[in-house]
């Protein structure tokens, strides 16, 4: 059909709207010319000092083209003027990687490493350069700064001389070469001239104001050095490192006003700078001056509601002051807006391990740990989660890895140290112990852990010369005291051994360990009174501490004051509602005064409030099995294994219930082989696992093991009728007479009793 004249312009008008959209619409989805408006984009913000919005807009461009070098770099210089150096690290290998011949992004990697120390891969990075350019300054100047690390002065100002002659205008050079002067008594006349030249070449480097300023406060002249710290935050009011010596300075003149300041102008000017939020918080908590801090950071938190490094100051300082319910509110908005985020991840897990919530601290610093999986400090936490949950392999990996990321943290070799601790694993203590010397000779850890490895081997003169380096090393460290006086309590020196443990209480008021050894000592002096007498003393110095009051409660129950007891254990409970030892002396103080059944209201009640709490269950089980309730005791202790399958005392009561009950003899067995593997010194584990292989017919295992366990434990009638019942077993029908007759003796009118004499009868 013939169009008409109008119907045809109509049609062509349409076809060239048509074909200008497509060409519009192919031009926007050019991925080329997308991911440059975005590098441009983001370039300007960076120029503004708006970071935050570069960082965004270079992660765009890196959405359509994950493999764009030049995006790669600029992230990377954006991360780390915000002070997140490991992401920065990550951005430069990555640009280096893409693009081996941009030069500018190997000499800021190469520089960066020579910040962290890493020489020998510093120096890599700068002989790489010199290959692709052998003139290049910046390649000679990492050099000088990889052989004034080692010591190697003379290299060091060779090189930094050559950079000059290829770059005589260069103000970090002039710099460098002023501290490197300023380290030779001869040349050192000379390192200012070459800081003032560096200054004057560009005001703008803070840098070389930095390093004037420190020079000149050596001096003594600290109006000039207060000068030049002014011209480094005006060269660069972005800059932290500038803000943060300002601060300094004011403090050495004794003006903490002006430091204050000072960092809380940067925290104002700087809210989503991490380490400008942290540094106000620091100085504060430094100050011991929580409380005013809190106050700060809500005022900042007002000013700047989305800033998240402000909320995290903020949620730490409400912890310091504890004021959980604030903190708690805080920490909610932020894992709402990024759960992965190490400080936050950390913040989140502390405040859940707080509630008893171990399960779900794990969980939620698993995540972050495989978001950020070279972050050493979400590892240690990693680690405790694990702890306190009970997943001791999974916590040995985490503190494991924690000390590989960071070789001198005292934290994270701590954490190692403690398991081995708990495990009687002294040999791996020993190791632990001697890497912690080697990185930190002037900790006194690693001469602790290693004098707890001797004495366990019973080397008790090197045990002593290393807790005595302990307390050398630092004199004020309690440990040291308490581990020579339970050192002394071995070797029978009571008297030494109570003095020791005196000063440790001096050196830590709050030493409930300390406290509790020394009562031990009047115990065993049958002194019941004068242990009380003793533990109400120093709940006096520390009245906020649970943990004495929940010793004071087994001391009073112990001599009969059956109250007292329970009054100490409610105390303890209304210090710390969060902290198990205080329901565990509540349940004792009801037990003692025979009222079970309220103490069993009292672990239901915890169970509701802490799901994830395996030993809760147990305490319950055992709680029910105390009043003959076998069935719910049992379904408390598989609900335990569930929650933490290494769970040893439900593991091994379970198997005994199993085994008294007729129920499978391979699952009870398996069972019993748990509880022993994580408890292998206990003698009820003994029995447990040999009454397991008794009903199983391995006699001989049965027997090894109830005489190594009743050694331990001489007194107890069930291991004697047990290893009874064995020797009759193995036709040793003498032997079997002998620990039939003792069980009977130990436990007359139990249903023990009566089962051995039933034995006896039928002998």
């Amino acid at each position: 059909m013939k169009m008409s004249p109008a119907a045809l312009r109509l049609t062509v008008a349409m076809l060239a709207a048509t074909l200008t959209l497509g060409s519009a619409t192919g031009c926007s989805r050019d991925p080329n010319k997308q991911k440059q408006k975005y590098l441009e984009s983001g370039k300007r913000y960076a120029d503004e000092g708006k970071l935050k919005e570069a960082s965004i807009q270079f992660s765009n461009a890196l959405k359509v083209d994950r493999n764009f070098a030049d995006a790669h770099y600029e992230l990377a210089k954006v991360l780390l003027k915000q002070g997140s150096t490991m992401p920065g690290y990550s951005e430069l290998m990555r640009t280096v990687d893409l693009a081996p011949n941009n030069l500018k992004a190997r000499a800021d990697l190469g520089n960066l490493l020579l910040a962290g120390n890493a020489t020998d891969k510093a120096e890599a990075q700068a002989n790489a350069i010199l290959a692709i350019d052998s003139n290049n300054a910046d390649a000679y100047a990492i050099l000088s700064g990889v052989a004034a690390r080692k010591g190697d002065q003379a290299t060091a100002l060779t090189d930094i001389q050559k950079a000059l002659s290829i770059d005589p205008n260069r103000a970090d050079f002039h710099t460098t070469l002023g501290v490197l002067q300023a380290a030779n008594p001869t040349t050192a006349g000379q390192a200012e001239e070459q800081l003032r030249k560096a200054v004057a070449l560009d005001n703008k480097n803070v840098g070389s104001h930095l390093v004037l300023a420190s020079m000149l406060q050596n001096k003594g002249d600290l109006n000039g050095a207060l000068d030049q710290m002014n011209a480094a935050v005006a060269a660069d009011p972005q800059s932290v490192v500038a803000r943060s010596g300002l601060a300094e300075l004011y403090l050495r003149q004794n003006n903490a006003a002006k430091a204050e300041a000072t960092l809380r102008k940067a925290a104002d000017d700087l809210p989503d700078d991490t380490n400008a939020a942290r540094l106000l918080a620091t100085y504060l908590v430094r100050t011991q001056q929580v409380d005013h801090g809190v106050s700060v950071y809500a005022d900042l938190l007002s000013a700047h509601p989305k800033s998240t490094p402000i909320k995290i100051s903020y949620a730490r300082l409400l912890l310091m002051k504890k004021d959980l319910p604030k903190a708690r509110e805080v920490v909610q908005q932020l894992v709402a807006a990024d759960p992965t985020l190490p400080d936050i991840a950390i913040l989140n897990g502390s405040l859940l391990l707080n509630d008893g919530k171990a399960s779900d601290a794990f969980d939620a610093l698993q995540k972050s740990s495989k978001a950020n999986p070279e972050n050493a400090l979400v590892k240690i936490w990693l680690g405790r989660a694990a702890r306190a949950k009970g997943d001791i392999p999974a916590a040995q990996q985490a503190f494991h890895d924690a000390t590989r990321l960071a070789p001198h943290n005292t934290e994270a070799q701590e954490g190692l140290a403690q398991i081995s601790i708990e495990r009687h694993d002294f040999t791996t203590l020993a190791q632990v112990a001697e890497s912690t010397i080697a990185a930190n000779p002037q900790s006194p850890n690693g001469y602790l852990w290693r004098g707890m490895a001797e004495a366990n081997q019973r080397q008790f003169d090197k045990a002593e010369a290393d807790f005595k380096q302990a307390m050398k090393v630092d004199p004020n460290n309690s440990n040291g005291y308490f581990e020579l006086a339970q050192l002394r309590l071995a070797q029978h020196n009571g008297t030494e051994g109570r003095a020791l443990l005196e000063q440790t209480l001096a050196h830590n008021p709050n030493s409930a360990s300390a406290l509790r050894l020394l009562a031990a000592t009047y115990l065993s002096e049958k002194q019941p009174a004068k242990a009380i007498s003793r533990v109400q003393e120093q709940i006096a110095k520390s009245p906020q501490n649970a943990d004495m009051y929940n010793l004071l409660s087994d001391l009073q129950g112990r001599n009969g004051d059956l109250a007292g007891a329970l009054a100490s254990a409610e105390k303890a409970m209304q210090l710390n509602p969060n902290n198990p030892s205080a329901v565990v002396a509540y349940t004792h103080a009801l037990v003692a005064e025979g009222d079970t059944p309220k103490a069993l209201g009292k672990w239901q009640q915890w169970v509701h409030d802490h799901p994830n709490d395996p030993s809760a269950y147990t305490i319950l089980g055992s709680l029910q099995e105390a009043q003959g309730d076998r069935d719910s005791a049992m379904a408390s202790y598989k609900k335990a294994l569930q929650i933490q399958p290494e769970q040893p005392i439900a593991a091994n009561n379970l198997a005994y219930l199993m085994m008294e009950t007729g129920q499978n003899l391979d699952v009870a067995l398996s069972l019993a082989q748990t509880a022993r593997r994580n408890m292998p010194n206990s003698p009820s584990t003994a029995d447990t696992l040999a009454w397991a292989y008794y009903q199983k017919g391995n006699y001989t295992q049965a027997r090894d093991l109830l005489e190594d366990a009743l050694k331990v434990d001489p007194n107890s009638a069930a291991m004697h009728y047990h290893l009874g019942m064995t020797y009759s077993k193995l036709a040793n029908s003498s032997d079997a007479a002998l620990h039939l007759k003792k069980a009977v003796a130990l436990a007359p009118n139990t249903q023990t009793a009566k089962d051995a004499e039933k034995a006896l009868g039928q002998s």
